[in-house]
C-alpha cells in the first residue's frame, strides 16, 4: 500500500505535468508546424522532467519553480477569446496545482498574479474585471485553502497518532522484552531450586554401600509428607540399581517420631520389601521407642538393631 504524503503526491503531480507536456507536444507536431504552444509544450516537457528528478533528489524547491513555469507557459499561450471575453478552465490548474504543490500562500499568490495579469493583458477592460467573477475566484480560492488546511491539519492528527502508536509499540515491545529477561531469568532459578532440591534430597539420605549387597541410610531431620515421598523413592532406586538384598535404614538422626512419621518409615519399609530387599532399622532411641509403644505402633516383623555396624554383624554371622 502506497503511503500517501506530500511527498508522493508532488512526485505524482510531476509525472502528471511530464506526461501532459509531453502529449501536448506529440499533438501540435502531429497538428503541424513550429508554433509558440509547440514550444511551450517542449519546454515544459523539459523543465517538469528536470524538476520532477531534482524534487525526487531531495530538492524541495523544485516543485515552487515548477508552480511559477506552469504559470508563465500558461500565460503564454493566452489568445482570444480567453483576453476579454471569456474565461479559460486551464486558468483553474493555476491554483489547484499550488494547492497540492505549494501551501495557501502560493495559491493566493500565484492566483492573485494571474488575475492582475489577466487584467494586464486586457488592458483593464473585459471578463476579469466584473465583480461576479473574482468574487468567484475568491471564493475558489477560499475553498481551496480551507481544504488545504483541513488536509493538513488531519496529516499532522494522523502523523501524531502514527508516532504515538509508533511509542506504544515501542513501549510494548520493551515491555514483553523484559518480561521474557524475566521469564528466562524465572526459569533458569526454578531450574536451579531444582537441581538444588535434588542435591538437597540426595543429601538428606545418603546412601552409603557397607559391604556387598548391604546398603546403609541414615536420616537425619524432620519427616514430613514431601520428605517421605522423596526418600521412599531415592531407596527404591538405590536398591533397585544396587541389587541391594539389605538395606540398613538407620533413624537415629530423627529426634522426634509422631504418627505421621512412624507410618512414613512403615511405608518406605514395606515399599523395599516388595523388591526383595530386607530392612533392618537401626538407631532407635529410647525417647523415640517410649514415644512409639504410646501411639501403639508396631514393629513386629521388623528387624532392628541398635548401630548399623551391629547390623552389619548380624549379617555376616
Amino acid at each position: 500500500m502506497i503511503h500517501l504524503n506530500q511527498r508522493n503526491v508532488t512526485l505524482g503531480v510531476f509525472i502528471v505535468l511530464s506526461v501532459g507536456a509531453l502529449l501536448f507536444t506529440i499533438f501540435y507536431l502531429v497538428v503541424g508546424g513550429l508554433t509558440v504552444r509547440l514550444l511551450s509544450a517542449i519546454i515544459g516537457l523539459f523543465f517538469f522532467s528536470i524538476l520532477g528528478l531534482a524534487y525526487w533528489r531531495g530538492w524541495e524547491y523544485a516543485r515552487y519553480v515548477a508552480l511559477i513555469v506552469l504559470s508563465i507557459l500558461i500565460f503564454l499561450n493566452l489568445r482570444e477569446p480567453f483576453v476579454l471575453r471569456g474565461t479559460p478552465f486551464i486558468l483553474a490548474l493555476i491554483p489547484v496545482i499550488a494547492l497540492l504543490l505549494g501551501n495557501a500562500y502560493w495559491v493566493v499568490g500565484l492566483t492573485v498574479a494571474a488575475v492582475i495579469g489577466l487584467i494586464t493583458l486586457a488592458g483593464g477592460q473585459g471578463t476579469y474585471t466584473e465583480p461576479t467573477l473574482l468574487l468567484s475566484v475568491v471564493m475558489l480560492v477560499s475553498a481551496l485553502i480551507l481544504s488545504r488546511l483541513v488536509t493538513e491539519a488531519a496529516q499532522r492528527q494522523a502523523e501524531e497518532q502514527a508516532a504515538r502508536a509508533e511509542t506504544a509499540l515501542a513501549e510494548l515491545q520493551h515491555q514483553a522484552a523484559e518480561l521474557a529477561q524475566r521469564s528466562a531469568e524465572l526459569q533458569a532459578q526454578n531450574e536451579q531450586q531444582a537441581q538444588l532440591l535434588d542435591l538437597v534430597a540426595t543429601l538428606e539420605t545418603p546412601a552409603v554401600e557397607m559391604a556387598n549387597g548391604v546398603l546403609l541410610a541414615p536420616i537425619v531431620g524432620h519427616i514430613d509428607s514431601r520428605r517421605a515421598t522423596q526418600i521412599t523413592a531415592r531407596l527404591l532406586h538405590d536398591v533397585s540399581e544396587r541389587r541391594t538384598h539389605l538395606l540398613i535404614l538407620d533413624i537415629a538422626g530423627v529426634k522426634t517420631v509422631d504418627t505421621a512419621v512412624a507410618q512414613a518409615i512403615l511405608h518406605t519399609i514395606q515399599a523395599v520389601r516388595l523388591l526383595g530387599c530386607d530392612v533392618t532399622v537401626t538407631g532407635i532411641s529410647a525417647a523415640v521407642a517410649t514415644t512409639m509403644t504410646h501411639l501403639g505402633i508396631d514393629l513386629a516383623g521388623i528387624t532392628t538393631a541398635r548401630t548399623p555396624q551391629e547390623a552389619l554383624l548380624l549379617v555376616q554371622r
